[in-house]
């Protein structure tokens, strides 16, 4: 596995599109930041109710908040290249035609999906980190510009709870990728792995709701899917109130009678498990050797 490892991390590190993908989504960290700061110096009230001041957007986007919003940021973007990056792995392979020449070099079909798996993992972990690195380095500028810097928030419990979060946007990511990861297994290509895990990402929060609003039997089948328990997960993370959030609010989700989180967590597992499950069972029995 080690071998196999090395190999693919050699791969993916090397191709454009994981450079492209990473690109975007610290591209994506220094817009909204710039989006942001230039709102708190236009608009005095803002929020649903105006109950935020533009200095409260200010303090927001000061050091202190800088590692939530980050990962709020690569919990709601970075899936979605995430799933990209995962389809690709898997997918090109067939593409290009290597797909028979790794699955007989390696020690076992198995081992190679999941030296991939892996590794794309990895990489998911790394991304996320830089974007968290990209949003401290600007919030650092802003503080330090603006005469709010103030150390007196870094505690070990303040590392503690970064790291949980850091967790928990990683856990939310990891059904997306290992869909997107399984659809391109099972479809043979790229294309199949993004339009599934993409479809999923953007379509079932519309479904969802349209269920909800349904009412019975209809209303709870949405608490048994990944993006009712990825809100469930991701909402845990301390994201500064005066920051937009990508997703439903807790006062939301407890109106709509979601699982616990320790139920989220669950049916997530039971998802990644199915998804991973799906794809190494195609992938072991499928004839490679016949034209795809």
């Amino acid at each position: 596995m080690s071998r196999l490892i090395a190999a693919e991390w050699f791969k993916l590190r090397k191709r454009m599109m994981t450079w492209v993908v990473a690109l975007i989504l610290l591209g994506l960290v220094v817009l909204l930041y710039s989006v942001l700061w230039s709102i708190s110096g236009r608009v005095t009230r803002f929020g649903e109710h105006n109950q935020f001041s533009a200095e409260d957007l200010r303090r927001a986007l000061f050091l202190q908040g800088s590692v939530p919003f980050a990962l709020e940021i690569a919990g709601s973007f970075g899936t979605i290249l995430a799933i990209i990056l995962a389809a690709g792995a898997v997918g090109s392979e067939y593409s290009w035609g290597t797909i028979r020449l790794m699955a007989t070099a390696s020690s076992g079909r198995v081992q190679l999906l999941l030296a991939k798996l892996i590794v794309v993992f990895a990489l998911a972990a790394i991304g996320v980190l830089l974007a968290v690195a990209v949003a401290v380095a600007y919030s650092a500028i802003i503080t330090y510009a603006n005469g709010g810097s103030d150390y007196s928030f870094i505690t070990a419990g303040w590392f503690r709870d970064q790291f949980y979060s850091y967790a928990r946007t990683l856990f939310v990511m990891a059904p997306y990728i290992s869909l997107g990861f399984a659809a391109a297994a099972l479809g043979r290509s790229t294309l199949a792995g993004v339009g599934a895990g993409i479809g999923v990402a953007f379509v079932e929060p519309l479904v969802g709701g349209l269920m909800r609003a349904g009412g019975s039997p209809w209303k709870d089948i949405p608490n048994y899917l990944i993006n009712s328990n990825t809100n469930v997960i991701i909402v845990q993370n301390k994201v500064p109130a005066a920051l937009p959030s990508f997703g439903p609010s807790a006062r939301d989700l407890a109106d709509q009678n979601v699982l616990s989180v320790e139920g989220a967590v669950i049916v997530l597992c039971v998802y990644i498990v199915v998804f991973i499950g799906l794809a190494l069972f195609a992938y072991r029995r499928r004839d490679i050797t016949a034209s795809s």
